[in-house]
């Protein structure tokens, strides 16, 4: 296991509670939200896909990028050798480490650990579990309305974190698997001379949606240059269909390209390997490689 070590700023950014990103002061995106929740419940077995993303994860080195929610540490918990996560918003890997980090540190033996509360987070429907406040509350909240519930775990996690760096027993319960983060984009991959390959790249919500890579034109590029460092695996792209789940109120994410779907991009049709029309619900996972 790779020691995780966070750097003075970082340990600012942690304790300050900031929870906005660098660029454009938007919010975050560092704990499990539907995607990351489907995604769980499709490497453990619970919810049927009609692609085995397990075959991709297991025993393999694999690249995530962008590295927000906890999608890395999902694929170390389906037994991934190892997990490289690059995000370009240095304070979104800032929490995404701290959470590696202090994954075991808790109040009392009565209270979750951070790692606890992420695997909460990542149920359909969180559950109830005992805090040091507001029990009567939270109970209210889970028969009524389950989000604030899941805003009220969210903020004690953010706290755990804090209370992490200020006490020596945090440094004794990191999570035993093998992850390494980065601050940077692909580009950062090619700068070592001896830049890595990889099994399987995952790429969650950057390409075709808003304030990711938008456009045909900077979309195929990144393709090919992930296929250099992951020449015989694959990539696997989420989401890839512009088709809302409702008519009228649904919402759809891949939509700047143009495209009803990404293999509608003629230069992309040639790496197709698979796709997954229905995963999570209408949002569809595109499968790409070098044949």
């Amino acid at each position: 296991m790779n020691e995780t070590i966070l750097s003075k700023q970082e340990k600012n950014w942690l304790l300050e509670r900031r929870v906005t990103r660098l660029a454009d002061n938007k919010e975050v995106q560092i704990y499990p939200m539907g995607a990351e929740r489907y995604l769980s419940a499709s490497l453990f077995g619970t919810q049927k896909s009609s692609y085995n993303i397990q075959s991709d994860i297991a025993g393999k080195n694999i690249l995530v990028i962008p590295g927000y929610g906890n999608s890395g540490f999902l694929f170390a918990q389906a037994q991934a050798q190892s997990v490289t996560v690059y995000d370009k918003d240095p304070v979104t890997l800032a929490w995404i480490k701290a959470f590696k980090k202090y994954y075991h540190y808790r109040e009392g033996s009565a209270y979750p650990s951070i790692g606890e509360l992420l695997t909460a987070l990542t149920k359909w429907y969180p559950p109830i579990i005992a805090l040091p406040f507001g029990n009567y509350r939270n109970r209210l909240f889970w028969a009524l309305h389950p989000n604030l519930l899941r805003r009220v775990y969210i903020h004690y996690m953010l706290s755990l974190v804090a209370h992490a760096l200020q006490a020596k027993s945090g440094d004794n319960c990191e999570l035993d698997k093998n992850i390494q983060f980065y601050t940077g984009t692909i580009n950062k991959v090619f700068m070592d001379k001896k830049h890595p390959e990889f099994d399987t790249a995952f790429v969650p919500y950057l390409l075709g949606v808003r304030n990711g890579i938008e456009q045909t034109a900077d979309i195929v590029p990144f393709i090919q240059k992930l296929l250099t460092i992951v020449p015989k695996g694959h990539i696997l792209v989420t989401p890839t269909n512009n088709k809302k789940e409702f008519y009228i109120v649904g919402k759809s994410y891949f939509i700047t390209p143009g495209y009803s779907n990404m293999l509608d991009i003629p230069e992309l049709q040639q790496y197709l390997i698979d796709e997954d029309r229905k995963w999570f619900r209408t949002q569809g996972l595109t499968v790409f490689g070098a044949h």
